[in-house]
């Protein structure tokens, strides 16, 4: 069952990587969007459509303003490592359990939340396990909620590629270093696929209560990722593996000491967790074929 026409849709996280895509793509389709950032400051590019409102998931100020009105909440708030003071206990966690709780009390029914691919109930492993607990507060919400885990997402102003490239321009002089075989396996989506998803999961009732692991078409490594970003932007290094206890070692010291470097010790230990689901789950989930990895924009 669908929704009777165009929804009311608080995005919160709407000028963030993926809110980029999400706000023209709910508008395109017809909806009213409320779009949600710290500032609430309009994008030039976003319709007529789309309402700048402000509010901030660290302290919970402007929540519940911002979601008057809604019929339905898109969750993309999160960070992916701890840095400037942000924890992923008051971001991934809190931050979420505000934004439920402020659904809950405006009386919105359909709630959207972005987790990730491999998520998992383990101290261990930081990033992982705060949007584990994330979700869980989704989960054992009142709402009608869907949650999406994706794999690694592309497109312009993502986090993952750009990482590479930066760690391949500026940290590695001739030489770039590989985590163990560089076998640990990715299905990258383009955030515009992921758009999708949130739509149709906003606007399909029957949809309420699942819960979506979603990919690209291609499996992909890591050292293929690093080969493809080496072809897109024309450098050109050396690989060389270099054992994961050593990586491990080496970013426990540039964490406290070297708050800049690319990856976080954090990070290099999520690479254990599977990040890759079925080549076909965004098709049969979706009814659309997702878009083969492009990092063109990359180049610039």
């Amino acid at each position: 069952m669908s929704s009777n026409g165009p929804m009311t849709v608080a995005v919160v996280g709407a000028t963030g990587f993926v809110g980029s895509s999400v706000v023209p793509h709910l508008a395109q389709a017809g909806h009213h969007v409320i779009a949600i950032s710290r500032d609430g400051r309009r994008q030039p590019e976003w319709a007529a459509n789309v309402d700048a409102r402000a509010a901030d998931v660290s302290t919970g100020r402007g929540l519940d303003a911002a979601l008057d009105g809604a019929d339905g909440v898109v969750h993309l708030v999160a960070i992916p490592r701890e840095s400037k003071g942000l924890r992923f206990e008051e971001i991934n966690v809190r931050g979420t359990q505000r934004v439920v709780a402020a659904a809950e009390a405006a009386g919105v029914k359909r709630f959207v939340h972005l987790s990730a691919m491999g998520v998992i109930d383990d101290p261990k492993l930081a990033y992982l396990g705060s949007k584990w607990r994330g979700e869980a507060a989704v989960r054992a919400s009142k709402l009608d909620w869907v949650v999406l885990r994706p794999s690694l997402m592309f497109g312009p102003g993502d986090g993952f590629f750009n990482i590479v490239k930066t760690t391949l321009r500026y940290w590695s002089p001739g030489i770039v270093a590989i985590p163990g075989k560089g076998d640990a396996r990715f299905q990258p989506l383009a955030a515009a696929d992921l758009a999708i998803a949130v739509e149709r999961s906003l606007t399909d009732a029957s949809r309420t209560g699942s819960v979506y692991e979603l990919g690209g078409p291609d499996w992909w490594t890591y050292r293929e990722i690093v080969d493809e970003v080496m072809r897109v932007t024309g450098m050109k290094r050396l690989k060389l593996g270099m054992p994961i206890p050593l990586i491990s070692a080496l970013t426990s010291v540039t964490d406290r000491f070297m708050p800049i470097f690319p990856v976080s010790h954090d990070q290099i230990s999520s690479l254990q967790r599977p990040n890759f689901t079925e080549l076909d789950a965004f098709e049969s989930s979706f009814g659309v074929k997702p878009r083969a990895m492009d990092l063109a924009y990359l180049r610039t």
